[in-house]
């Protein structure tokens, strides 16, 4: 029986592990769907990534399966990467076969600073509950058995800054990290090397957020109804057929969106210009060449591995 160490950061955007991703928003089904593929049979119902099904941010994930059903995708996922990984050196084996072999995992999980100390017993219960005796189901016609060994919450963000050996500004003592996820930017004051959760805080402003309010002006300006991977493409500098009017007020809007965040940080009282700040998630991709300009912050750092929460929950197991 083989032990694995799975992170898991479930994100209002993606559901994240050490090397996989999947989509946070799905639909549930009563019978099982005959054209998906990438279906997990759970509990007596089958469950189905769709990018239209993301929900509205909510502090507490405690509420419904919603936050489960994501973490057995993101398991499921990464148990899959890996045993791929080892068949490469292995002959005669199935990836069932593979697959039978992991009996056992621990899991990492994380929530926001500021919300750690009133949610975190609850979190833990609820997972502990929920995997309280063997897990089993189904997932693109491969099925899963394990037992979850030990479940451990970690502060998000922070750990995964603290834990990159890469990160110049983790080696000092103060600093900021903003986290720029799907729903929420998330800030987190360092003090004396750790996380100061009394003065953390959170702005409804993440990329969800961002794109809705494009889409929106789009629509208003051109009569064209876009969506969010379509923001997202211009965004990322990728490939699109949409005509260049419209793509440059997706970047300008872009760019407006990231001053009205950081205005909004810094009526929050925290002081970018004073203390290295380090960005944090997907959104700091999409937006660092504003982050890179801004004259109102001082040489920011960006971390680039939007799967760097899930690594260091891991490598902290």
């Amino acid at each position: 029986m083989e032990l694995i160490k799975i992170g898991v950061d479930v994100g209002n955007y993606d559901t994240k592990t050490q090397n996989c991703t999947v989509i946070s928003g799905y639909k549930k089904y009563e019978t099982k769907p005959e054209i998906a593929t990438k279906v997990l049979e759970y509990g007596n119902a089958w469950y189905v990534p769709d990018i239209s099904e993301r929900r509205p941010y909510v502090a507490d994930k405690t509420n419904d399966d919603q936050c489960l059903i994501l973490t057995l995708f993101g398991i499921a996922e990464e148990l899959l990467y890996i045993a791929k990984k080892e068949l490469e050196g292995e002959y005669g084996k199935s990836l069932q076969d593979k697959l039978n072999e992991y009996r056992a995992i621990e899991l990492g999980l994380g929530l926001p600073p500021g919300h750690f100390n009133s949610l975190a017993s609850k979190t833990l219960d609820y997972y502990n509950r929920k995997f309280s005796e063997e897990v089993a189901f189904t997932y693109r016609k491969f099925k899963f058995r394990f037992r979850v060994e030990k479940i451990k919450l970690f502060p998000q963000d922070f750990t995964a800054v603290y834990k990159n050996k890469e990160s110049l500004v983790a080696k000092k003592k103060d600093y900021y990290i903003v986290g720029i996820g799907g729903g929420t930017v998330d800030v987190v004051p360092v003090s004396k090397g750790q996380p100061d959760v009394n003065n953390c805080f959170s702005l409804e402003m993440g990329t969800r957020v961002m794109y809705r309010k494009i889409c929106a002006d789009i629509q208003r300006s051109y009569g064209e109804m876009l969506d969010e991977v379509l923001v997202e493409d211009v965004l990322r500098e990728e490939e699109t057929v949409l005509p260049e009017k419209i793509t440059t007020m997706i970047k300008e809007n872009a760019k407006k969106y990231y001053k009205d965040m950081i205005s909004g940080c810094i009526q929050q009282g925290i002081k970018l210009s004073l203390y290295p700040v380090v960005f944090f998630g997907g959104g700091a991709l999409l937006l660092k060449d504003s982050i890179r300009n801004d004259d109102r912050i001082n040489n920011p750092e960006i971390i680039t591995d939007i799967n760097a929460n899930a690594k260091a929950y891991a490598s902290c197991l």
